[in-house]
């Protein structure tokens, strides 16, 4: 069995554009308009979160601005809950929270960096020690990302995260992290 999720839209809401609406199949005694939501673009997904849609992108230009120089295609990041309401083309990042989906902090792009390049969310940590380190700790618990988060040593910067034995050893953790340092 699967579940299936739908948007239900209000009449006194400001529509999305008629290019993100895919109406669902009507169901006999719903007189609701149930639909889903397609993101094509990054634009898309700019519109949707500005209509409180728990959606956004995670750039590889977001992600060189705070310090870790990286090229990858797009990422859409995403609530849980509508997951299966959304259709993109778009490798997806599914998010427990639906505040951070809609707007990524800067810790958030951290946590969806642990999904994606681990050496990366640890180079992002270390890069920015001004961010909101007790926020940081708390995201990497919600989302269940404690092993990856253990294995590339973010103990060192937050104690809250416990450590695993088979954890990259420093020497080896400092070689990766060097090969990605930013220069001037």
């Amino acid at each position: 069995m699967k579940a299936v999720t739908t948007f239900v839209r209000n009449p006194n809401e400001h529509p999305l554009p008629p290019r993100m609406i895919i109406s669902a199949p009507k169901t006999r005694g719903r007189p609701q308009v149930e639909c889903r939501i397609r993101i094509a673009s990054e634009d898309d997904a700019k519109i949707a979160a500005r209509h409180e849609v728990p959606v956004s992108v995670l750039s590889a230009d977001r992600v060189s601005d705070l310090g870790y120089p990286v090229r990858f295609p797009s990422e859409l990041v995403i609530a849980r809950s509508i997951l299966s309401a959304v259709e993109t083309p778009f490798r997806t990042i599914p998010f427990v929270s639906e505040t951070a989906a809609r707007d990524l902090r800067p810790e958030d792009h951290a946590v969806a960096m642990l999904r994606l390049d681990m050496i990366g969310a640890r180079a992002l940590v270390d890069r920015n020690p001004t961010w909101d380190r007790p926020y940081l700790a708390r995201r990497v618990f919600e989302e269940h990302l404690e092993w990856p988060a253990a294995y590339v040593r973010f103990s060192d910067t937050l104690p809250q995260i416990p450590t695993v034995p088979d954890a990259l050893d420093r020497e080896r953790l400092e070689r990766r992290l060097a090969k990605h340092r930013v220069r001037s």
